[in-house]
């Protein structure tokens, strides 16, 4: 039997061997489909926003929703399409705050200058680019450990939407995703968009917040686009390209419930 030493440097050369046209570009017609698959997605979230019975994704399972005003953090997996040359990962979740108003919320959602102390160490560095009405551009600096550290740089556009005095929802999407090597070092170079490793192309996140029952709840679905993972690769390569979704989700909404509790 290989040694835990004798696994992780066999994981390593198949990163290695998967990562070998390391300037390879993300294919046009991989980002067709991603963004195929967004327009889908937005429509399905628009309807969720406009409805006054199905607004949170909770709701609909009584179980799930007991579950969250428990403590605990509910995540799913939501099964997306294959495609061709890349891979889309999209997961749900969802956490109660006790005793939180939506102001208490939107205002941690909006203090992007404190993000990589309410998110480390995933949010490394924050900064708003701009800013008009409920519109803000903002570049994260994100580090991920998973096999090997990846670093990438990124801008996204993000929207705020009030639907009512107890509800609101936020849309952000990734303009820009850059992989970093050597971060914080003098040789430290921003790769151009597309190239690198490719755990990371692009990633959206819609969250939905209501007030009610006694707090808030929070609601996130997260969408990534990565490097399609060869064949027989999939046990050695996936955890890194999920936990860019699923675990990133999960934290998040930890430290975001920690942030506004904390707050109070």
């Amino acid at each position: 039997m290989l040694t835990n030493l004798q696994k992780s440097i066999f994981a390593l050369i198949c990163v290695i061997a998967w990562a070998a046209p390391i300037f390879a570009e993300e294919p046009q017609q991989t980002s067709a489909a991603y963004q195929r698959y967004i327009a889908d997605l937005e429509k399905r979230i628009d309807a969720q926003n406009a409805s006054r019975e199905g607004f949170l994704w909770i709701d609909q399972d009584a179980q799930r929703l007991q579950a969250v005003r428990k403590g605990e953090i509910a995540i799913e997996e939501v099964h997306a399409p294959n495609i061709d040359g890349g891979t889309i990962e999209d997961w749900i979740g969802a956490a109660f705050l006790p005793y939180a108003t939506l102001d208490q919320v939107l205002k941690i959602d909006q203090d992007y200058a404190n993000y990589a102390k309410y998110y480390a160490p995933e949010i490394v560095q924050a900064r708003v680019i701009s800013h008009l009405g409920n519109h803000f551009q903002v570049f994260y600096r994100l580090k991920k450990h998973k096999i090997v550290t990846v670093v990438l740089d990124t801008v996204h556009n993000i929207d705020f939407f009030p639907l009512s005095n107890n509800r609101y929802s936020l849309r952000s999407r990734s303009e820009s995703v850059r992989e970093v090597h050597n971060a914080g070092q003098p040789e430290e170079k921003v790769l151009p968009e597309g190239e690198g490793l490719g755990f990371l192309w692009a990633i959206n996140s819609y969250w939905r917040v209501e007030q009610r029952d006694g707090g808030a709840y929070i609601e996130c679905e997260v969408v990534t686009l990565a490097r399609s993972i060869p064949f027989g690769m999939g046990a050695l390569l996936r955890p890194t390209i999920e936990s860019f979704a699923s675990e990133s989700l999960e934290n998040t909404l930890k430290e975001k419930r920690r942030a506004v509790l904390g707050s109070q």
